[in-house]
């Protein structure tokens, strides 16, 4: 992940049995929040994921599932697959 040096960034981490949570937090979130977005869940790897989908559902922030390096992008939220790790740079 790449990021301008002057963007801010949120990254949130929780179990597969913080989804529910993940939901309300996306339902409250205003989509002029300034900051990109990061989610980490530490889910089965063996599964598909569909946290982007679930997130997508409760923002109109643009949801993207990483799978490799991303452009960081403010007001845009960005999903970190199971099984990967997340490298980031300014």
């Amino acid at each position: 992940m790449t990021a301008p040096a002057d963007i801010k960034i949120v990254a949130i981490g929780a179990s597969a049995g913080g989804i529910q949570a993940l939901q309300n937090l996306f339902s409250a979130l205003p989509p002029t929040l300034g900051a990109a977005i990061v989610v980490i869940v530490h889910l089965d790897p063996g599964h598909a994921s569909e946290l982007a989908s679930i997130i997508q559902l409760r923002t109109v922030m643009p949801v993207t599932q990483v799978n490799g390096r991303v452009p960081l992008e403010s007001g845009h939220v960005y999903v970190i697959p199971p099984r990967s790790q997340a490298s980031y740079q300014r």
